[in-house]
């Protein structure tokens, strides 16, 4: 099995872009499985978690982070809008490695994501950090 992405890239790598549209049944789908009083109404806007959400799933894969024997934590999660997303809105979302260490065989890495919309306007931003165990350092 070819080493994770993680225990390798170098600070600046780029991953993406990834096509991050969510389509209205999809939107339709998280809003029932989250739904509640209390759950906020975005009309014909996207939570904006669900585009985050889509560009990790991507990135995630692309990092090598399902391989067998990584355990990966969430520790850390920014996201920013310029403005709301509409459901089925075509949007790219380009990642780029912001930091990557080892501390004591574990991984710190960060990921700053860019969001643009079909004009190539960035219309949000997100930073991601997690910590990887489970992997010899390279």
């Amino acid at each position: 099995m070819e080493a994770p992405l993680i225990s390798t890239a170098v600070v600046g790598h780029e991953f993406g872009p990834y096509d991050v549209t969510i389509p209205a049944a999809r939107a339709a789908a998280y809003a029932e499985a989250v739904g509640g009083a209390e759950s906020p109404d975005y009309g014909d806007s996207l939570a904006p978690i669900m585009v985050v959400a889509a560009a990790l799933t991507e990135l995630i894969a692309d990092m090598g982070l399902f391989s067998g024997g990584l355990q990966t934590i969430h520790t850390g999660q920014e996201v920013g809008w310029v403005r709301r997303v509409k459901i089925g809105e075509k949007v790219d979302a380009t990642a780029r490695l912001a930091a990557n260490s080892v501390r004591r065989g574990n991984h710190f890495a960060t990921v700053a994501v860019s969001y643009i919309d079909s004009e190539g306007i960035e219309i949000g931003t997100s930073t991601t950090t997690i910590v990887v165990t489970g992997q010899a350092s390279s």
